[in-house]
């Protein structure tokens, strides 16, 4: 039978750094940080590949920066629809 060894504590002289972080404390911020790291890849790559000439209706409402192209806001009132 095999003995599974557990991970150490953290010392009581070094209890002011804060908590000692396991392997499994490890392994899920890991998985978190390459999750989003992920995902803002695979938005960068969509945002990249769109498509400029495309159309939807809500372009009619939003109002776009001249000089970076980008939307300063998606359905901007202007002062006479108000």
């Amino acid at each position: 039978k095999r003995v599974t060894h557990k991970e150490r504590s953290q010392p009581q002289s070094r209890s002011h750094l804060g908590l000692l972080e396991k392997k499994s404390d490890y392994k899920l911020r890991s998985r978190d940080y390459h999750r989003k790291k992920d995902k803002l890849k695979s938005m960068r790559t969509k945002a990249a590949n769109r498509n400029p000439d495309e159309f939807y209706f809500g372009m009619h409402r939003s109002q776009v920066d001249g000089q970076s192209g980008t939307n300063s806001g998606r359905h901007v009132r202007t002062e006479e629809a108000r």
